[in-house]
């Protein structure tokens, strides 16, 4: 009986080991900037790796139903292959903080590229030559 105990803790062990060696290896794409957001918002310098972690996983799990949901619109639009940011607005247009700064973001990407079209197009009128750098 005791030796059972034994090879089932060994097995929970085991268990633990690989699944922490799992979560090693998982790319964290967000923990570079939620460790200074965190870090902003009054957390210690630097964040504790498990609670970054974790807030990485909140949000990877936020991005991804966001994502599915508005593929999900998109669909019923007739647009299975394309995702349209009124989508992404449209689902969060009851959540006013959401909605408002997804639509400052999307003007300030509009707001970029007009101007990198613009600078695009003084470099052509120049002959192609970039100016130097200050």
């Amino acid at each position: 009986q005791q030796q059972q105990q034994q090879q089932q803790q060994q097995q929970q062990q085991s268990k633990l080991e690989l699944i922490k060696e799992h979560e090693n290896k998982r790319k964290r794409p967000f923990a570079v900037d939620l460790k200074k957001m965190m870090y902003g918002f009054g957390d210690m310098e630097p964040p504790l790796p498990e609670t970054v972690d974790v807030v990485d996983d909140i949000v990877c799990e936020f991005i991804g139903r966001l994502t599915e949901s508005a593929a999900a619109l998109a669909a019923k639009r007739g647009k299975k292959d394309k995702l349209a940011t009124e989508d992404v607005l449209f689902l969060v247009r009851k959540h006013p903080k959401m909605y408002f700064r997804a639509k400052e973001l999307i003007r300030l990407d509009k707001e970029i590229k007009r101007a990198s079209k613009l600078t695009d197009d003084h470099v052509n009128t120049l002959g192609g030559k970039k100016p130097a750098p200050p």
